[in-house]
C-alpha cells in the first residue's frame, strides 16, 4: 500500500489517500474536488520538487505532501501531452526507448554487452609471450630494411659478412687473440685504433720503446680487419643471439653463432641471418597483433567480421625453422588456445544478436499492430508507423488514410488532429511511455471523462488489457469524474474484473474523505428509482421525484400510470391545480386514478394533502437546511424554486443546468451511485443555493 497525506494543497485542506499496489485505483469526484490537486501534489512530492505552486490562496501554511515510501511517478495530464507527444510529424519522442527497449531487450543487451567486455585473450600471465616481444623488438631495432622488405647490408649484417672473425685472428695478429677474447675487447680495440695516433716516431706510446719491423703491417692489416664498432657489433650479435636463445632450435642457434664468428661463407651468413630477422619479427608481429586486439574495446557492430579478424591472428609455425622449439610451440599453443576461446564467444555473440535484432524487430511490428489497432477502434483515421534511423535510434510517423492515394504523412500532427484524437492517442502513447519508464505509479488525471463512449471504452479496454503489455497488474491511480470505468470494471467486469478498486471521494470544507464503492453500491437507476420511492425513511419530495423519474424510464402499462406521472409532475413543478401532460385540468377520477397507482410504491400518498403539506415553503426549507445528503437538499431546493416561482431570477445559468441534470432522464446512466450512501453534489453547489435563499430572504 502507498499513502499521501496532503496538506494544504489549492483546495485540499487534508486527504489522506490509500493506493494498492498492483491495482487500478479508481477515484471517483465531482469536478472541483480535488482531484487534480492530488494528482500534482503526489507527483511533486515524489520527484522532491517544490509544492509551493499548490498554495491555498490566502493561506500562509506551506503546502505538503507525505509519500509512505519513495516512489518513481509518472503523470498523465494535458503537459505529457504538451511535451512529449506530437512535436511537428514525430508521433513521441524518443520512440526507440518506448516501443523497442523493453524488459528482455534491456536483459539481452546487458547479457551482449558483458560478452562484449569480456572478450580478450588475456595474455598477461604468460611471461615468455611478453618475453619474446621485448626482447624481440630490441633485436629487430637493430636492423635496417630496404623498401623492398631486404635486410640492408649495413650495420650487423655488414659487419658479419665483411669483417674478419674476432674468434680466429690471423697469423700476423695471432698475439693478440687473447685480447680480443676477453670481455673487455671493444674498449680494447678503441684503445688500440686511438694508440695509434701516436706512433709517428716509430717509438711504442704505451712503452717507450721501439716498435719492431712488423708493426707497420699488423697496423694495416689491425685497422682494415678490426674497428671498434665491427666488433662491437658481433659482440652484440652474439648477445641477441643469447637473449633469445630459449625459443631457438639449438642446431640452427648453433649454425647462426657460427655465422658470428666467421665460420660460414658470406651468402651463407646473410640467408641465416635474414632468416633469424624474418622469423623473429614475424613471430613479435604476430603476438604485437594480439596484444593490441587485447587492448581492443570490441563494439557490436565489430561482431560480423570478428572471427575473420581472429583467425588472421592464428600463428602457424609450420615455416619457422629457427624459432621452432617446444618453448615457441608452447606459448604458440596457448596464444592460439586464446584465439579460439573468443572465436567460440564470437559465435555466440553473433547468435545473441542475431536474436536481439528479431526481438527489435517483433517489438517494433507489435507496437505498429497494436497502435494501429488501437487507432481503428477508436475511429482514428490514420496509419502509425516506425522507422529506423539507426541502431538504436527510431522515428514514428503518422499518415493520413486517403480513400483516393496512398496514405499522405503528416508534416504537423497537432494541426491535424482534433482535440478528441489527439487526447486518445496521447493516452495509449503514455502507456506505451510509462511502461518503457517502469514507474512505481502511474496517476491518470480524468483521463477520459471528455469522450463519446466508443472512445472511453475503447482507451480504457487497451489501457488494462490483460492479454497484451499494458497497465494491467500496474500501481495505477486513476482520477475521474465519469462513473463509466466503474460500471466497466465494478459491474461489468470488462476489460479484466480483477485487481481493480474503487472509491468515490467526497470534499467537504477541503477535507477529503474516501468510500470505497463495491458492486451492491452501483445500483441499477431503474430499480433504485423504485426502492426510494418505497423507503418511508426517506424525505417524501425525494419519494415523489424518484417515483416520477422511475416511470420516466418506464413505458406506461395503463392510463392510470399516465395519471400518476401527472401528479407527481404537478407536485414537482409546484402548480396548484393537477393537470395533464398537454396542459387539460384533471378530473377527480383521473386524480383518483393517479393516487392509486402512487400508493403502490407511496402507501400514504394523497394528492391535496402532499401540496398542502409537503410541497410548500417551509417543509422544503426544513430539508434543505437539515438534511444530511446534499442530493435531498438540492431537489427539495428545486422544487421550492418551482412552488415559490423563483427559478427565473437565479442568473447563474450553470447552477440552474446542474439543477436541473438532477431530474431529467436523459443525463441518466442505467447504472448509478446509491444517491442516499453517495453525497455526489459538490459544495459549491449547495453553498450557492443557500446564497440565492438569504438573498431572496427566505433563510437568515
Amino acid at each position: 500500500m502507498i499513502e499521501a497525506v496532503i496538506k494544504d494543497c489549492n483546495n485540499v485542506t487534508s486527504a489522506t489517500i490509500q493506493i494498492r499496489k498492483n491495482h487500478l485505483n479508481i477515484r471517483y469526484a465531482m469536478n472541483g474536488a480535488g482531484k487534480s490537486t492530488i494528482a500534482s501534489a503526489i507527483e511533486l512530492q515524489s520527484k522532491q520538487e517544490d509544492l509551493s505552486r499548490l498554495k491555498c490562496f490566502g493561506s500562509t501554511d506551506a503546502p505538503t505532501c507525505a509519500l509512505s515510501e519513495p516512489v518513481k511517478v509518472l503523470l498523465f495530464n494535458e503537459d505529457f501531452v504538451k511535451s512529449f507527444v506530437f512535436q511537428q510529424s514525430e508521433v513521441i519522442q524518443n520512440s526507440f526507448d518506448v516501443f523497442i527497449k523493453t524488459p528482455e531487450y534491456e536483459g539481452r543487451q546487458a547479457s551482449i554487452n558483458k560478452r562484449l567486455k569480456e572478450i580478450h585473450l588475456d595474455l598477461a600471465q604468460n611471461a615468455d609471450l611478453q618475453q619474446v616481444v621485448s626482447v624481440g623488438k630490441t633485436v629487430l631495432s637493430k636492423f635496417t630494411l630496404t623498401q623492398s622488405g631486404e635486410l640492408k647490408n649495413i650495420g650487423l649484417l655488414k659487419t658479419l659478412i665483411s669483417s674478419q672473425s674476432i674468434f680466429t685472428l690471423p697469423e700476423k695478429l695471432s698475439k693478440f687473440q687473447p685480447l680480443m677474447q676477453k670481455e673487455y675487447n671493444v674498449e680494447w680495440v678503441g684503445w688500440k685504433h686511438d694508440g695509434s695516433k701516436f706512433d709517428d716516431n716509430g717509438i711504442c706510446p704505451f712503452c717507450t720503446s721501439g716498435l719492431g719491423k712488423e708493426y707497420v703491417a699488423e697496423k694495416e692489416m689491425f685497422n682494415a680487419s678490426y674497428t671498434r664498432s665491427n666488433v662491437k657489433n658481433i659482440r652484440e650479435m652474439l648477445s641477441y643471439f643469447q637473449s633469445v636463445q630459449d625459443f631457438m632450435d639449438e642446431e640452427k642457434r648453433a649454425i647462426l653463432i657460427d655465422c658470428v664468428k666467421g665460420d660460414k661463407g658470406d651468402r651463407e651468413i646473410q640467408l641465416w641471418v635474414t632468416k633469424f630477422y624474418h622469423e623473429l619479427n614475424f613471430l613479435v608481429s604476430k603476438i604485437m597483433d594480439a596484444q593490441e586486439f587485447n587492448s581492443f574495446r570490441v563494439r557490436r557492430e565489430d561482431i560480423p567480421h570478428l572471427d575473420q579478424q581472429l583467425n588472421a591472428l592464428i600463428i602457424d609455425t609450420s615455416n619457422l625453422q629457427i624459432f621452432n622449439n617446444q618453448k615457441v610451440k608452447d606459448c604458440v599453443d596457448f596464444l592460439n588456445g586464446k584465439i579460439k576461446a573468443v572465436l567460440r564467444e564470437t559465435e555466440l555473440l553473433k547468435s545473441d544478436i542475431g536474436q536481439l535484432k528479431g526481438l527489435i524487430g517483433s517489438a517494433k511490428e507489435q507496437a505498429i499492430k497494436d497502435i494501429n489497432e488501437f487507432l481503428l477502434t477508436a475511429g482514428i483515421n490514420y496509419k502509425f508507423e516506425i522507422r529506423d534511423e539507426s541502431e538504436n535510434v527510431s522515428k514514428t510517423i503518422l499518415s493520413y488514410i486517403s480513400r483516393t492515394t496512398d496514405p499522405i504523412e503528416v508534416e504537423d500532427i497537432n494541426l491535424h488532429l482534433s482535440w478528441g484524437e489527439k487526447n486518445a492517442f496521447a493516452l495509449v502513447l503514455f502507456m506505451h511511455y510509462a511502461l518503457s519508464q517502469d514507474p512505481q505509479l502511474i496517476i491518470l488525471d480524468d483521463p477520459i471523462s471528455s469522450f463519446d463512449s466508443n472512445k472511453k471504452y475503447a482507451i480504457i479496454s487497451r489501457l488494462f488489457s490483460s492479454k497484451k503489455r499494458s497497465f494491467y497488474r500496474k500501481t495505477v491511480f486513476m482520477l475521474t469524474h465519469d462513473l463509466q470505468p466503474i460500471i466497466d470494471y465494478v459491474i461489468n467486469e470488462k476489460p479484466t474484473g480483477e485487481y481493480v478498486s474503487a472509491y468515490f471521494i467526497q470534499n467537504r470544507a477541503g477535507v477529503i474523505s474516501e468510500l470505497e464503492i463495491s458492486e451492491a453500491d452501483i445500483r441499477s437507476l431503474p430499480k433504485m428509482l423504485v426502492e426510494n420511492a418505497r423507503y418511508d425513511r426517506l424525505n417524501k419530495v425525494h419519494r415523489v421525484a424518484s417515483l416520477r423519474k422511475f416511470f420516466d424510464h418506464v413505458p406506461a402499462q395503463s392510463v392510470g400510470q399516465d395519471h400518476a406521472y401527472s401528479l407527481l409532475s404537478c407536485l414537482i413543478h409546484g402548480k396548484t391545480k393537477a393537470t395533464m401532460k398537454d396542459g387539460s385540468e384533471m378530473t377527480a377520477a383521473d386524480i383518483a386514478s393517479g393516487e392509486a397507482i402512487i400508493k403502490q410504491y407511496i402507501s400514504d400518498f394523497d394528492y391535496s394533502t402532499y401540496l398542502i403539506n409537503v410541497f410548500t415553503k417551509e417543509p422544503l426549507l426544513r430539508i434543505i437546511m437539515n438534511d444530511p445528503n446534499s442530493y435531498f437538499r438540492l431537489q427539495a431546493f428545486r422544487v421550492l424554486l418551482q412552488v415559490l416561482n423563483l427559478k427565473s431570477k437565479i442568473a447563474d445559468d450553470a447552477l440552474m443546468k446542474y439543477i436541473d441534470e438532477q431530474f431529467h432522464v436523459e443525463n441518466d446512466y442505467i447504472f448509478t451511485l446509491d444517491y442516499v450512501k453517495y453525497d455526489t453534489v459538490p459544495d459549491f453547489v449547495i453553498a450557492r443555493c443557500l446564497e440565492f435563499l438569504k438573498k431572496e430572504g427566505l433563510v437568515t
